[in-house]
């Protein structure tokens, strides 16, 4: 089946078209990070790799979409994307909302230890979750810098970093010198859309998927507006 994986929720903007049965037969992969919005990057980015493809959007068995946590207006453009883009067949095209954690997490799904990504929320706040070969540890959740150090201090075993928060965690507490913690490589840190599209097959499989109506953001906190509205810090 061809998928169509999105991912928006950072600064990187990532799309890919994959062919999976099982396995990840043939793919297509577009990842900028660069100085134009994503609203200005991604449907240039779909519009090409479904064309290099030889494919029209009817063609799609499903889209797979980095739903959230991350960047509110990121998380909002991915959704609203493939929002239009599945209405554009009728809604026929089934959608996948793909932790952006659980993505992440995917990049480096054949490493051993504990995969703990990580994204800033800023005020020393951070999106995390925790995963060891694709099993869930815990769910996705907004914590503190302090408690999730806690937590890692804990751990016994090797733990690898990933996402936009890895590298400011890891100076906030020095962990270049931490044996047993280390920041990923870039060429896996980022968001990756091919991981996405197998987060988005893995949905199928466990009969997940949902309509384009159903497709909604996943936040885990209110926006700075909405905190501002309601006197939140």
């Amino acid at each position: 089946m061809l998928i169509l994986g999105i991912d928006s929720t950072a600064v990187t903007a990532s799309v890919a078209i994959a062919e999976i049965e099982d396995s990840v037969k043939t793919y297509s992969l577009f990842t900028v990070k660069n100085r134009l919005t994503h609203s200005e990057n991604l449907m240039p980015m779909i519009k090409q790799a479904v064309e290099l493809y030889g494919l029209k959007i009817a063609d799609l068995s499903l889209i797979a979409v980095s739903a959230g946590p991350g960047s509110f207006t990121g998380v909002r453009i991915g959704v609203s994307t493939v929002k239009g883009l599945a209405f554009t067949s009728d809604g026929k095209i089934p959608c996948a909302a793909v932790s952006t954690l659980e993505a992440l997490a995917e990049n480096l799904s054949h490493q051993s230890g504990i995969i703990c990504p990580i994204m800033d929320a800023r005020r020393q706040q951070f999106y995390n979750a925790m995963f060891r070969y694709n099993k869930r540890l815990c769910e996705d959740r907004l914590i503190s810098a302090n408690e999730l150090m806690e937590e890692l201090d804990k751990l016994d075993e090797n733990i690898t970093l990933c996402g936009d928060g890895a590298d400011l965690f890891a100076s906030i507490y020095n962990l270049k010198t931490t044996s047993n913690i280390k920041v990923s490589s870039v060429l896996t840190k980022d968001q990756n859309a091919l991981s996405v599209a197998i987060c988005g097959y893995r949905a199928l499989q466990e009969n997940k998927l949902i309509s384009a109506k159903e497709l909604k953001p996943i936040y885990l906190r209110a926006s700075q507006a909405e905190r501002e509205k309601s006197g939140l810090e």
